[in-house]
């Protein structure tokens, strides 16, 4: 099983690569604002890599959600927001973004990765008994 870290890293020149591809589709697309978004975008994503590597995943979503919103088509900004939101504990919001980037593209092997290894980690993981999550909501 690899690492946060390490799934990071494996897919950073390919996150390098969608950014420059952004920013040049931005530049050639004659939109004036798509340029200035997909900078603003490129620069909440790294924020948002770098509080996945410091281990802070709620300033991750956010950043990672800022990015979204600025750049919807960017399959590795999902994937990230996955990360992410798997580190919060929200498996739910996980799965949504990594099928986000798969909807986007097919391709990315690094979200269906995760997507497969958290789908196979929570079947492991039986759910909650209903008493259990009263007492965990009431704090008994």
């Amino acid at each position: 099983m690899q690492s946060m870290a390490e799934v990071l890293r494996r897919d950073q020149a390919r996150v390098q690569a969608a950014i420059m591809i952004l920013l040049v589709g931005g530049f050639l697309g004659g939109c004036q604002s798509a340029p200035m978004r997909a900078w603003q975008g490129a620069q909440h994503f790294a924020a948002g890599d770098a509080a996945l590597e410091r281990e802070d995943p709620q300033a991750a979503i956010r950043e990672l959600t800022l990015a979204a919103t600025l750049v919807p088509h960017a399959s590795e900004i999902q994937n990230h927001l996955g990360l992410a939101y798997w580190k919060a504990g929200d498996q739910v919001a996980a799965v949504r973004a990594f099928e986000a980037a798969l909807a986007i593209d097919c391709d990315n092997q690094p979200a269906r990765v995760n997507l497969e290894h958290l789908l196979e980690v929570s079947a492991r993981v039986p759910p909650p008994r209903p008493e259990q999550v009263g007492d965990e909501i009431d704090g008994r």
